[in-house]
């Protein structure tokens, strides 16, 4: 049996559903599940992985686990909140005597300081490190392309994507499903000893530029463009979009280290870490897809908002 956590996020998903098509026994858990009929074949079990008794009988009897610590973008102490989860993941699997992890980590994790919420998986890969007899893989993925759907609000009412990395600044972004695809195939052939790192960096370095450039000509905005803001101005948009001051300060020191190189500056990418999934390949599919469907739900609005408008 292989545990697989944040079952419904996604990696976590695409992990899921990775191994039930190779035939593996597989338990998922997740706080809910919308669409269980995605998982068919699984063990579903639903709870919080912040409950000791729930991660005890979530791995209990599994050969090897994925580990993930899924965000939360209330809280009001973000580095916190992360280690209280790691501390119960960590307790366990070594309770349980685990012996096989592969954990979803970050570029950046080696770091620490200045980078965020990475810094509170920083903590955990040490925390997991520290288990006796653990063979574990961290994976360290870049930026995930699939934050980029987070941008289509923006891009259909101003055609632009804000951002405070500058837009010629080196950046990586991975698809999520080659992250996937690699943890899958880290489970289904647990082989590596000890504590491991693996970076998983994205088809090429990029730029924001670049990025709104291919973007746009997909969903046939061609004058789409990567609009600087100063921090107050993002950090007063992701507040009001829901998330705690703890986490918006958070995700703005990540995004400093990711455009001053301080993420960048920790590694080499290589053909062993370069993935396969472009920007292109990317927009052409995961983005255009969520972009029609927003599109579509806006000219609803509009159309219904209008039949308002000239009902007598």
């Amino acid at each position: 049996m292989i545990l697989v956590m944040g079952a419904t996020g996604h990696v976590g998903s695409k992990v899921a559903t990775d191994l039930l098509s190779q035939g593996h026994d597989v338990r998922v858990l997740a706080r809910h599940f919308d669409n269980p009929e995605q998982f068919d074949g699984a063990e579903i079990m639903t709870g919080d992985a912040n409950s000791v008794d729930t991660m005890m009988r979530a791995v209990r009897g599994c050969s090897s686990v994925f580990t993930i610590i899924p965000p939360n973008m209330k809280a009001l102490e973000q580095r916190f909140n992360a280690n209280k989860l790691g501390e119960v993941i960590a307790e366990a699997i070594e309770e349980e005597g685990i012996r096989k992890v592969v954990n979803l980590s970050s570029a950046g994790a080696d770091l620490e300081s200045g980078t965020g919420p990475v810094l509170a998986l920083h903590d955990q890969e040490e925390r997991l490190n520290r288990i006796s007899g653990l063979d574990i893989m961290h994976l360290r993925p870049a930026y995930y392309m699939e934050n980029l759907i987070n941008e289509i609000p923006t891009i259909l009412v101003m055609d632009k994507i804000f951002g405070i990395i500058p837009e010629d600044a080196p950046v990586d972004l991975v698809a999520t499903k080659d992250v996937a695809a690699r943890a899958a195939f880290l489970l289904s052939n647990p082989n590596f000893r000890s504590h491991n790192v693996e970076y998983i960096l994205g088809e090429r370095t990029l730029t924001y530029r670049e990025i709104a450039r291919v973007l746009g000509q997909t969903i046939g905005k061609p004058t789409l463009e990567y609009a600087e803001v100063p921090d107050v101005e993002l950090r007063n948009y992701m507040i009001g979009a829901g998330m705690s001051e703890s986490v918006a300060d958070s995700l703005l020191e990540l995004d400093h280290a990711a455009g001053n190189g301080l993420i960048a500056g920790s590694y080499a990418r290589d053909k062993n870490n370069s993935s396969v999934t472009s920007i292109e390949k990317f927009a052409r599919t995961a983005f255009l897809d969520a972009y029609n469907q927003a599109l579509t739900a806006q000219n609803a609005r509009r159309s219904s908002s209008s039949s308002y408008d000239a009902h007598p």
